[in-house]
């Protein structure tokens, strides 16, 4: 799985404190950072969770020191980041003092305006950031690996993608037939499969502990409902742990299968705000559709749906789509241009945080009648989607 890979630098967390106190200090010394420039501390998941701490940075250097709140594990792992910029870097937060020395590099702004840092810096305190910096460790040499061999290989990286942008599929085809593309696509299989079983069998020591969930989250990007397997697979203090709870709520967002959907409230255009159980109320199975215009695998599967719906609309099969778009335009527009004949939202009230959306499509079929959870992801999508609905009103 290549979002082993792709996932943001973070951390681990360790339960190896008998004090019961949840005081914390950071002291820090880096260059890069102009004063004035407020730093904040953020608990490391893949949750957007809002910051906990500010300090503001004066001559390099910055203070953190308070109490962590009990709706947080602790020890903890955090990201500490410039407010309103993008790039981290994690460290365990723990009762005693951590330092914090090196600099940062400052990017230039992006078209949004945001800047971006990266973090060079050496972080210490107690044994819990010894262990995260052994596995710092281990990430920055596959980085290496992954910089090096992209380096080498830019030559034959540019031209493939120049192809695909130009969508030219008779030059892709015949760049990849090129000694040089087999060499590099060698390269890069035996790359990812040495970062899978590198991060697996980490994530695999660690499954008797929450250590098992928070390495799952601190190497992986996003989860799936394949990634259930993953979970399955570590004890019961590790799945009930606050990282395990974290980690299933994203695998399984709508609830496991058989037990009760998570509510959520979407607005029409009239200013009306309905949830689920109103969009359910007259039908036997209501599939919900998190997407959005400018998705291609979004669009792909819509030919799908239009043609299940017309095949069960009349038996009790309701569609509700809810796109994140940002542009209502382009929503508008994409909803036209597809022909959509089920209820349509765009997601005003935050419904794909209750089903804690991290790609899409994201499709949740649901039991209308007591809105229970049928089945979610790649179940939920397809000739999977089309096996379960026919299944479904044959029963019925």
């Amino acid at each position: 799985m290549k979002h082993f890979f792709i996932a943001c630098v973070v951390g681990l967390m360790l339960c190896a404190c008998d004090s019961n106190s949840r005081e914390y200090q950071v002291e820090g010394n880096v260059t890069g950072l102009e004063d004035g420039t407020v730093l904040q501390l953020v608990p490391m998941s893949h949750d957007g969770d809002e910051p906990f701490a500010e300090a503001t940075v004066s001559g390099g250097k910055f203070e953190f020191q308070g109490v962590v709140g009990d709706s947080l594990p602790f020890p903890i792992c955090v990201n500490i980041m410039v407010k309103d910029a993008y790039g981290i870097e994690a460290f365990m937060l723990e009762n005693g003092k951590v330092t914090i020395t090196g600099k940062t590099v400052k990017s230039e702004p992006d078209e949004s305006g945001k800047c971006s840092y990266k973090w060079e810096v050496s972080v210490k305190g107690a044994a819990l950031n010894d262990k995260l910096n052994g596995y710092k460790a281990k990430r920055a040499q596959l980085d290496k690996q992954f910089n090096d061999y992209h380096q080498k290989y830019a030559d034959i990286i540019n031209r493939v993608s120049e192809a695909r942008q130009a969508k030219d599929s008779v030059k892709v085809s015949q760049i990849m037939e090129t000694e040089e593309y087999k060499a590099f696509d060698k390269v890069e299989k035996d790359f990812f499969n040495n970062v899978e079983t590198t991060f697996r069998g980490i994530i695999d020591e660690n499954k008797d502990t929450y250590w098992g969930p928070m390495m799952a989250i601190y190497l992986m990007s996003y989860f799936t409902s394949k990634d259930k397997e993953m979970y399955d697979s570590f004890s019961a203090q590790a799945q009930q742990s606050w990282y395990g709870k974290r980690m299933i709520d994203e695998i399984m967002p709508a609830g496991v299968t058989g037990e009760k959907a998570k509510e959520f409230t979407v607005q029409d255009e009239q200013g009306n705000k309905l949830k689920m159980g109103d969009l359910a109320k007259g039908k036997k199975v209501l599939l919900i559709d998190f997407w959005a215009s400018w998705c291609k695998p979004c669009r792909n599967e819509i030919p799908n749906v239009k043609k299940l719906y017309e095949l069960y609309k009349d038996k009790g099969l309701e569609v509700v789509s809810v796109s994140i778009d940002q542009n209502e335009k382009a929503w508008k527009k994409a909803v036209k241009d597809e022909n959509l004949q089920w209820p349509n939202f765009l997601d005003r009230l935050g419904a794909a945080d209750v089903y804690k959306v991290k790609s899409i499509p994201a499709m949740f079929l649901i039991d209308a009648s007591n809105l229970t959870v049928i089945a979610s992801g790649e179940d939920a999508r397809g000739e999977a989607l089309a096996a379960k609905l026919a299944e479904l009103f044959a029963a019925k």
